[in-house]
């Protein structure tokens, strides 16, 4: 059940580049967003020059974490341009991501109690 108190959402991410001659990654970029749930992006960029219309699929990643009890997630993503027909087109971007829900505390005033001393 989702809660009628405003949320927001963050959207940590560190994109990284496997280096050339070998299995190591690189940070590439560090980026943070800040949402509301209805507001959030669906894809978030790749920032690799070469990658032509890429991207990391974020939005059903949010959809999920919203519709469940759970208050962040954390996962990895790669660019959607991995898997592309042409092998010089394809991109090994990756990205770890977090996303979190935050609840602004919001306090509840209980009625005020007069007490009266006689």
């Amino acid at each position: 059940m989702i809660s009628k108190k405003r949320i927001y959402l963050t959207i940590d991410w560190q994109e990284q580049n496997i280096l050339d001659d070998t299995n190591r990654r690189q940070v590439w970029e560090r980026e943070r967003i800040v949402c509301l749930p209805g507001d959030y992006p669906e894809v978030l960029p790749c920032s690799n020059p070469a990658c032509q219309d890429g991207g990391f699929e974020i939005g059903n990643r949010v959809k999920m974490l919203l519709a469940s009890d759970r208050d962040s997630e954390q996962n990895s993503l790669i660019c959607r341009n991995a898997i592309h027909p042409d092998r010089n087109k394809r991109c090994l971007h990756t990205i770890i991501y977090t996303i979190a829900c935050i609840r602004p505390y919001q306090r509840e005033r209980s009625p005020a109690v007069v007490s009266e001393t006689v």
